[in-house]
């Protein structure tokens, strides 16, 4: 899809860009932490209806995804006391964080005219986490 490193980057960034203005435009802020471990998590905080960011994890072309997935659980309401309600209920509310961030890529896609041939072309121009990949198969 990228003929250059330096296109991948761009497309990246716009995409980031995009996010950052959804979540504005719905009264949600996004910052990056720079201070983290490539492996520590981005968080969402609705009490400051704010997404942090962790802008050194260990898989950059993941961010977008991240940045959705953080933006997911605040627009869906999702709260720390639910989450950390039950096992049963966290991964509820993390498939549909997941789920709520690959509509995102869609509707980011369908406003640009962007379009694949197919689920895993996606997947892999957008950093889908392998582990979501299921969440595709059952779309497609």
């Amino acid at each position: 899809m990228y003929q250059t490193v330096e296109q991948k980057i761009k497309a990246r960034n716009r995409v980031i860009r995009w996010l950052m203005n959804y979540g504005l435009d719905h009264q949600f802020g996004v910052t990056f932490s720079y201070t983290a471990e490539d492996d520590d998590p981005s968080e969402s905080f609705p009490e400051y209806s704010t997404a942090v960011i962790n802008a050194n994890w260990k898989n950059i072309d993941e961010i977008p995804f991240i940045i959705g997935h953080e933006l997911g659980h605040l627009i869906l309401g999702h709260s720390r006391k639910d989450f950390d309600q039950s096992p049963a209920k966290r991964i509820r509310m993390e498939r549909k964080a997941n789920e709520f961030s690959l509509f995102l890529l869609t509707e980011y896609c369908d406003i640009h005219d962007i379009y694949f041939y197919n689920w895993l072309t996606f997947a892999q121009s957008f950093g889908i986490p392998k582990d979501c990949y299921y969440l595709l198969e059952e779309q497609a």
